[in-house]
């Protein structure tokens, strides 16, 4: 359960009687739902809410799933969010469309609603996996280097972090500027959700040690959690 904590699914589907099944699954499985009956509120919710992973009918009641998956890929930092594709057709040239859209994966309803959370759940460990450890995170004059646990900002090195201070911070950087959940970090950075005040403990520690102009960045969002903006 800790792996989905906080793992947010947009589903697109104009069908209650699929999109009943699939909330219950998913929501047993320790996903949170968020649904869409149309592309045009597919579309909005994918800009406000910043899913993890979309599930999109291919035919909606004003127009194709295609349009969906089109402005995931177009997103300019969300584009490599993955998105699972339904259809009641299984022609070849359907599927082709899809891919070529951009769909990770097409299934064919009626969908076995234990075969598309194993889809879910590998399509996001792929995602998890894909991020290089060893990567250089730069925004703006900030520069993290993971592998070697060095930050630099304004050409100054920031050497007096612990390893799990060091951890947080790159990974709220990483992430910007998606809020983070306390339960979500826990669940990532200490393989747990069940420590209290443990990660606002943290973000004190980094706003005394950071710079001002960094610290300033490490914002509490109401009712999320913590993000870095900037």
């Amino acid at each position: 359960m800790g792996e989905t904590m906080e793992r947010k699914i947009l589903l697109v589907e104009d069908d209650a009687h699929v999109r009943i099944p699939i909330r219950e699954i998913m929501v047993g499985a320790g996903y949170r739902l968020v649904e869409a009956e149309s592309v045009e509120m597919g579309i909005h919710l994918f800009r406000t809410q910043e899913p993890d992973l979309l599930i999109l009918d291919r035919h909606l009641p004003d127009g194709s799933g295609l349009e969906v998956c089109a402005a995931v890929r177009k997103h300019a930092s969300l584009s490599k969010t993955p998105v699972i594709m339904l259809t009641g057709a299984g022609k070849l040239e359907e599927k082709a469309e899809g891919f070529a859209a951009g769909a990770d994966q097409y299934l064919v309803k009626p969908v076995d609603p234990k075969e598309l959370v194993l889809w879910v759940d590998s399509l996001l460990r792929r995602m998890d996996m894909a991020e290089d450890p060893g990567a250089v995170i730069e925004a703006g004059e900030l520069r993290i280097e993971v592998d070697a646990h060095m930050i630099r900002f304004k050409d100054r090195e920031l050497a007096d972090l612990t390893v799990k201070e060091f951890e947080l911070f790159q990974f709220l950087v990483r992430n910007r500027p998606r809020p983070l959940s306390r339960q979500f970090i826990l669940s990532k950075l200490w393989h747990t959700v069940a420590v209290d005040n443990l990660i606002d403990v943290y973000i004190s520690k980094l706003r005394k040690k950071l710079p001002t102009e960094l610290a300033d960045r490490l914002q509490s969002v109401p009712g999320k959690g913590f993000r870095y903006l900037g």
